[in-house]
């Protein structure tokens, strides 16, 4: 090429960052919509969307938990700004209802009017005395006593339905006059909030935060390693102009194409800058071995390019591979992840040998570096050569012994989810979450609908609803909810109205009369909006929903199972189809999905890089041999995942595939040097210590600096995004050493095939 197409090319680029750069300004946004975690194009989510036309949506709520300074909650004072902030609450457009403690009534049927008549639970404007004898009320009533009351008596709980479809704006506007109303009661001494709202906010503003954060971060990383690798300004700002504008145009199209970043997308920017320059220094340190040994700078490069190039073009390919293994997920987020980091990595290859070849011609700069500097790197990577010669048996055996270790403790991998299992235990949603735990029974949503299998029957038939009670019993006894709506609930409720609101008849009626009375008054008063949906009006299909801790979806599957085969041996699949669902059920089910999705994304890998090395070597044994080295970190790292206590789940379990992904192109590189050395060596430990003095220096840089970059998301609030940080980062680094150790070792001892 000639100068005036180089300036042609870098004249392009410009334009197109240009281009790119508006798309991000204009277009950019953020989101976190739990909706799209569930799995895409399955059963399960099709039928939950069914479900919430009939029956609406499990999470469209606030909870705000309120700690009194007092001795107790039963204090006039603290229950009346109680009342007073719901009073507020329930002024605001967004709350669609209000259930506070003090808003409770006991309703009394009075039988010869015909009506029913209440009065409320507590008296505030009565005594403190008073109040005490309100509070056995309370204790009576299990179904206010540990959800809208806690048992300790020390703090309240005030449940608001929120719209449906708030988006982040709305949902931050919402916050802000919550945080408004909040300000002037001085009885509370402290506050606890949880739901959608407040965990959407919660994670838009920390993606936001973090973009930003880990931009910053990596930037400063590859500054330091090109500065120390190269101690010029050229070696600075060259490289890292062609990762700066890869990261421009991968974002720039995401918003084009009208994609939003989340806590998980939100690694790309990341990904890219510290994977991009990878490809650069490896043909920039050729290039300049070329100027230094005298060659001219056009030829320089040609060679450079000669050389690096089909490595590069391999190494790109098995992490664009990798990446685009996660388009088998069924998680719309991950599916984002894989695509346009793959993207952005083809934006880098192609840069890399246009757009920075271009800058390189075109720059009048004095391409020199200090000859000692090389001298360092060429002494302690030959003497690392000489070691491997006289030590590669004693390599292997380690080797394989910490391999079959690895294995084993990968086995003992947990594939298990949180519903907030992504942000920290010192951040203040989990700290809030922990109190709605302990204080409040739980958040973790349950959903079932049951469907009576004879179309004669209906929900409000005595003998089905007392064959139905055990169940009831079972989930609230047994499989572990804090609270219930059911049908049957909502009679027992009817059924204590027709008693005075006595406590001891919260149960099924027990005669001709009590069934007549109670559902007289379930059909007129309870029916009327007063109580959840739980029966469609052709009686035919119910729902028994509640909420209980969040124990993982591990303990969540054991407790399905259990309840199955409750329903078995009560014969009670004999009058009801049953099935599970909800926001909580379909992360379960999605969790198990990914951990799936990415055993065969690994496999598919694997495949890859194995038909790669046959292809490049044409041997069965080489292929192997550059295979081995890779496996070693990844089963090392699940080992050490599993015994430090961390599960596969939806965030964690990409790290895999992008650790593999990365730490497969050193292996390229230095087979790819192995075999253009060995044209002309005449032995295989002459071709390896060449191999070692021309690419080692190389994928040593590289490796420190994807391990620094990787290092830059140890500082995310999302322990997903830590975890991936921290372990991908240790991936790399074992990968470096099997690559410099365990890689030559193999060849030194089973590469025969190729001086044949």
């Amino acid at each position: 090429m000639n100068k005036k197409q180089h300036i042609s090319i870098l004249l392009a680029t410009a334009l197109i960052s240009l281009f790119m750069l508006w798309g991000i300004i204009s277009r950019i946004q953020f989101d976190f919509d739990l909706r799209n975690f569930y799995p895409l194009e399955h059963e399960e989510t099709e039928y939950f969307e069914g479900y919430v036309e009939r029956f609406g949506w499990d999470n469209n709520y606030i909870l705000l938990g309120v700690e009194c300074k007092g001795a107790h909650i039963y204090q006039p004072a603290f229950l009346k700004e109680v009342d007073s902030l719901s009073n507020s609450l329930l002024q605001l457009e967004e709350i669609v209802q209000l259930i506070g403690p003090t808003k409770q009534e006991i309703y009394r049927y009075v039988p010869f009017m015909d009506l029913m008549n209440s009065s409320p639970l507590l008296a505030l404007d009565s005594s403190a005395a008073r109040l005490a004898q309100d509070s056995l009320k309370v204790v009576e009533r299990p179904d206010l006593l540990g959800q809208l009351f806690a048992e300790d008596q020390q703090s309240v709980l005030i449940l608001m339905q929120q719209k449906e479809g708030m988006q982040y704006e709305d949902c931050k506007r919402l916050i802000g006059r919550i945080d408004s109303l909040i300000q002037p009661f001085e009885e509370f001494k402290a506050l606890h909030f949880a739901g959608k709202c407040y965990g959407q906010t919660t994670f838009v503003d920390l993606s936001r935060q973090e973009v930003a954060t880990f931009v910053g971060l990596s930037i400063l990383v590859i500054i330091i390693a090109l500065f120390f690798s190269y101690r010029r300004f050229w070696g600075v700002w060259m490289p890292l102009s062609v990762v700066g504008i890869t990261v421009l145009w991968t974002l720039g199209t995401m918003m084009w194409l009208g994609f939003s970043l989340d806590f998980i997308s939100n690694m790309i920017p990341t990904i890219i800058l510290i994977i991009g320059i990878s490809n650069v220094i490896h043909l920039f340190s050729k290039f300049l071995l070329g100027l230094q040994a005298g060659q001219a700078k056009k030829l320089a490069l040609k060679q450079a390019i000669k050389e690096v190039g089909r490595a590069t073009i391999l190494t790109s390919g098995t992490t664009i591979i990798g990446f685009l293994s996660l388009l088998f997920s069924n998680v719309s987020p991950l599916i984002n992840l894989g695509a346009f980091a793959a993207l952005g990595l083809i934006y880098a290859f192609l840069l890399t040998y246009s757009f920075f070849p271009a800058l390189l011609m075109i720059s009048q700069a004095n391409f020199q570096l200090k000859a000692a500097k090389d001298d360092f790197w060429q002494q302690q990577l030959g003497r690392l050569a000489l070691w491997v010669e006289g030590h590669y048996g004693k390599i292997i055996i380690g080797s394989l012994l910490l391999m079959a270790l690895g294995l084993w403790g990968s086995s003992q991998l947990r594939i298990n989810q949180h519903v907030l299992d992504d942000l920290s235990e010192r951040h203040p949603q989990i700290v809030d979450s922990r109190f709605f735990e302990n204080e409040f029974k739980g958040t973790r949503q349950f959903e079932m609908e049951i469907i009576l299998r004879d179309s004669s029957k209906s929900l409000s038939d005595t003998a089905v609803l007392r064959a139905l009670d055990p169940l009831e019993r079972y989930l609230l006894e047994d499989y572990g909810l804090g609270s219930m709506f059911s049908p049957l609930a909502r009679l027992k409720m009817a059924n204590r109205m027709t008693h005075s609101g006595k406590a001891d008849y919260y149960r099924l009626p027990q005669n001709r009369s009590e069934w007549k009375k109670a559902q007289k008054i379930e059909a007129n008063f309870l029916a009327n909006g007063r109580y959840p949906l739980v029966v469609l009006p052709q009686g035919k299909r119910g729902r028994f929903a509640g909420k209980m801790p969040d124990m993982g979806s591990l303990e969540a599957q054991k407790r399905h199972a259990a309840l199955a085969q409750f329903i078995r041996e009560q014969e009670l699949d004999q009058l009801i189809d049953y099935r599970l669902t909800g926001s909580a059920y379909l992360m379960d089910i999605n969790n198990q999905c990914i951990a799936d999705n990415v055993f065969y994304g690994l496999l598919l890998c694997f495949l890859f890089i194995f038909l790669l090395m046959l292809y490049l070597f044409r041997s069965w044994r080489m292929a192997s041999i550059a295979l081995l080295p890779n496996i070693l970190p990844l089963a090392l790292v699940g080992a050490l995942m599993a015994w430090n206590g961390v599960d596969i789940k939806i965030s964690t379990s990409i790290l895999f595939i992008i650790a593999f992904g990365i730490a497969v192109d050193d292996s390229i590189h230095f087979m790819a040097a192995y075999r253009l050395a060995s044209q002309e060596a005449k032995s295989k430990a002459e071709a390896l210590r060449s191999c070692f003095r021309g690419t080692g220096k190389a994928i040593v840089v590289t490796t420190l600096i994807l391990v620094s970059g990787f290092s830059c998301l140890l500082f995310s609030s999302f322990m997903g995004t830590f975890y991936i940080g921290l372990y991908t980062s240790i991936c790399l680094f074992l990968a470096l050493l099997a690559d410099l150790l365990l890689l030559p070792a193999l060849i030194l001892r089973f590469g025969e095939e190729l001086q044949e």
